[in-house]
């Protein structure tokens, strides 16, 4: 028999073992242009999978050490990388994704970037990060504008159709910038603590447009942005990390903290489906272009193909 003390060392290495062989969080997703293959970010860089097998097909070239967010551009041409390093540099990439080649790459500050967002011409983006500022660039990377308002980090940001951008930040806020000035227009503050996401609903091409926002505050509020005014509110049994619609914008999917996927009706606000995909933080959620289905990632480099209708 073992003495104790080398049972006790063959357990302390065992455990270590397991540590270092821990996956780092999933914590980026966007579906390619054809809905075949979707494209995950994580630590270990850029990854594209096959849809919904999630079979490894390839990786992308890229300078990320970490990876927050990816994004389309509306034409289908070109893939957005926002992340960085912490507390060295925040960063945005630019890839060719039909010949996966990366194009462009900036630095932009001096630590990670939040999220990124396409204005619906392709023809011009919008980074949130830590600064209190969003960064607007022309397709190119080349910084344009910035502004700034909000008393913390900024967590996230979108476009809506007529190139009006909004960002929502760890102050609590949703702010409403209109172009081309890119003047502030509207503050709003009902949420009672940090934003997490904000999404645009589809099909909402005239004002007043529709967005929806999630905060560590368990709620999802649906708002018309411009007018100012929030419509109504879902209570969620725990935060969500990401929100996204469906693509005909009749539900919004909801990936939480406790790891459950949840499907609102934005209209009755009513929780109309609830999957658990695991008991661990669901960080990123990208929707199929079927409506039915959804990509989710997670801690421990959790993936799965969560179907919810």
């Amino acid at each position: 028999m073992l003495p104790r003390i080398f049972i006790l060392l063959i357990t302390i290495l065992l455990f270590a073992t397991t540590l270092v062989a821990a996956e780092p969080p999933i914590t980026a997703a966007a579906f390619a242009p054809d809905g075949k293959s979707i494209v995950v970010g994580s630590q270990c860089g850029l990854t594209v999978y096959v849809w919904p097998e999630l079979t490894e097909q390839r990786s992308l070239a890229t300078r990320l050490v970490q990876v927050h967010d990816l994004a389309f551009s509306p034409d289908g041409q070109t893939l957005a990388a926002a992340g960085g390093q912490p507390a060295e540099e925040g960063r945005l990439e630019l890839s060719d994704w039909p010949r996966s080649k990366l194009l462009h790459g900036e630095s932009i500050g001096a630590d990670l970037l939040y999220r990124v967002a396409w204005r619906a011409d392709s023809e011009m983006l919008a980074v949130a990060g830590p600064y209190h500022s969003i960064t607007l660039l022309d397709r190119s990377a080349n910084i344009v504008h910035q502004v700034a308002g909000h008393s913390q980090s900024v967590m996230t940001v979108a476009f809506l159709p007529d190139g009006h951008f909004i960002s929502a930040s760890r102050d609590s806020t949703i702010r409403v910038w209109q172009p081309p000035t890119n003047e502030l227009i509207r503050t709003l503050n009902n949420h009672t603590n940090e934003i997490h996401d904000i999404a645009v609903r589809p099909g909402s091409t005239e004002p007043p447009y529709v967005i929806a926002s999630s905060s560590v505050d368990r709620t999802v509020r649906f708002w018309w942005p411009v007018r100012g005014r929030l419509m109504r509110f879902a209570k969620l049994p725990s935060p969500a990390l990401d929100i996204e619609w469906t693509p005909d914008g009749t539900s919004l999917i909801a990936a939480c903290a406790d790891g459950h996927v949840r499907v609102i009706d934005p209209d009755s606000v009513q929780i109309t489906h609830d999957v658990e995909v695991d008991t661990g933080w669901l960080y990123t959620l990208a929707v199929a272009s079927d409506g039915n289905s959804a990509f989710v990632g997670g801690a421990s480099g959790l993936m799965r193909a969560a179907k919810f209708r």
